[in-house]
């Protein structure tokens, strides 16, 4: 019976990062739309709609918030947050669309 209990303690460790690392992407992908819409198309006249654009082309724009070379306020701080694969995940959620 111990045994029973020290095992699924250790699994729900090793799920624990799993977990953690999924619920941080999901905010910053809330973050993302509240922005710029759930699919891409934001309700705010001055931020850009950014539903279909090629997920290369919006990786390269991430990339270069992140590095400084392209500048906004509000998404060079937004860029500093994020990984690569959460970079990755957000180009790829813009340009397919969850509901398109």
């Amino acid at each position: 019976m111990l045994l029973r209990v020290i095992y699924s303690a250790g699994v729900l460790m090793l799920m624990l990062p799993a977990v953690t690392h999924a619920d941080e992407s999901n905010k910053l992908l809330n973050m993302c739309k509240a922005c710029h819409g759930e699919s891409g198309m934001s309700r705010f006249e001055h931020i850009p709609n950014i539903g279909w654009q090629n997920s290369d082309y919006l990786l390269k724009q991430l990339r270069a918030f992140k590095a400084g070379t392209r500048q906004d306020p509000t998404m060079t701080k937004v860029a500093q947050l994020l990984s690569e694969a959460d970079m990755q995940q957000m180009a790829e959620y813009f340009y397919l669309g969850k509901d398109k």
